[in-house]
């Protein structure tokens, strides 16, 4: 028996003006998103750059090989980082908003933001992909204020991105349910009947 081709033909249904599956999409990036970007991991993230940079300072010693290996494994823990704080953290502190607002921007090809804090947001990434570009390059080379210079700019751009991530937040933080549910912290009915027991 054919189908009907009326439903065949029919569009799924928008939930919040996006398509269920942008909705899919956006439940799977933010679960994958979550370990990186809870507040408490932040601190792990920051220690990235100086484990980068340390082997390739010591490359005479360790070698090329063992140099590379090791700076490598720091980038590949950013992937691994143990979730340190379970569930939402909520949008309290200004450092969770931060956080919050670095997932809008990385989800803006579905919810779109305004270009302007695209256009910051962009600029401070490549001011900051540069500077670390310079920090390794000084790392390589042994020299040092190439490779601070560049470690000190690197972390002065992620802040200033900081800043900007939590003028988003605040602007899109109605713009979809989805954004409204990434403030709310999940509860235990259970631990909740026991203490009205």
């Amino acid at each position: 028996m054919a189908g009907n081709p009326k439903l065949s033909q029919m569009q799924p249904q928008k939930v919040g003006g996006l398509d269920p599956r942008h909705v899919r999409h956006l439940s799977m990036q933010s679960a994958a998103l979550t370990r990186l970007s809870k507040p408490r991991n932040l601190f792990i993230r920051a220690l990235l750059l100086p484990a980068l940079l340390t082997p390739l300072w010591y490359q005479a010693t360790l070698g090329w090989f063992w140099a590379t290996a090791l700076s490598l494994a720091a980038v590949a823990w950013i992937w691994i980082i143990p979730p340190f704080s379970k569930g939402n953290t909520g949008a309290k502190s200004w450092l969770q908003k931060a956080t919050l607002g670095e997932r809008m921007w990385l989800n803006r090809m579905f919810v779109p933001i305004p270009n302007t804090y695209h256009q910051k947001a962009l600029a401070l990434l490549i001011v900051g992909l540069l500077s670390v570009a310079a920090a390794i390059w000084g790392a390589t080379a042994h020299d040092i204020l190439i490779m601070l210079t560049g470690a000190i700019l690197a972390y002065l751009a992620k802040f200033a991105s900081m800043f900007v991530m939590v003028k988003l937040f605040e602007h899109m933080k109605n713009a979809h349910p989805i954004y409204k549910s990434w403030r709310n912290i999940p509860v235990n009915d259970n631990s909740l009947k026991m203490k009205a027991g």
